[in-house]
């Protein structure tokens, strides 16, 4: 007599094993994939931007600039090529601006948010955030910068000698290309 007491696993149990395995290993494909992709990314993986701006006058006097500047363009009539229209002012709570910008042609619209705050009582750092509500986009040819950026050159903001930008391309989608093709 054999005392081989081996028992054979079921079918249904093997296919249990099979399914997790391929569960598994897809997850890890996914992962991976998603490693790859952002470590090869010049930035973000969707399409957004955050920039920190520095200027020296009071952060009330910069938020209502900018205020302001979102309600002047509002329009729904855009100037040839231009983005200086569509802007929607959605809220103003303390130290946020809350804003959305839509895009001309193609109606895609991003959400936009200043945070405003007083480093020192000379100054006022502003915080700026665009991004794409569009789940899918990556690639937005700097509309997200562009969205702040013309707010910050409308509102006079930028024209004066002590005003500062930092951001880069891991922050700020496209951001190099885009800052290239501006007028100084």
């Amino acid at each position: 007599m054999s005392s081989d007491s081996r028992v054979s696993p079921s079918p249904e149990s093997t296919r249990r094993v099979n399914w997790s395995s391929a569960c598994v290993s897809a997850v890890a494909l996914f992962v991976l994939g998603l490693g790859v992709l952002s470590a090869l990314a010049a930035g973000p993986l969707h399409a957004q931007c955050s920039v920190i701006w520095t200027i020296n006058i009071p952060c009330f006097d910069a938020s209502s600039l900018l205020v302001n500047q979102i309600k002047g363009w509002t329009t729904e009539s855009c100037p040839p090529k231009s983005q200086k229209c569509l802007y929607s002012l959605v809220a103003v709570n303390g130290d946020d601006i809350v804003a959305t910008h839509t895009t001309p042609v193609m109606r895609f619209v991003d959400d936009i948010t200043f945070n405003f705050s007083t480093p020192n009582a000379d100054s006022c750092e502003i915080q700026g955030h665009s991004t794409s509500r569009s789940w899918y986009a990556i690639f937005d040819s700097g509309t997200n910068y562009l969205n702040m950026h013309n707010l910050m050159r409308g509102s006079g903001l930028s024209s004066s000698p002590t005003f500062t930008e930092s951001t880069t391309d891991r922050v700020c989608t496209q951001y190099s290309s885009t800052r290239q093709k501006l007028d100084p």
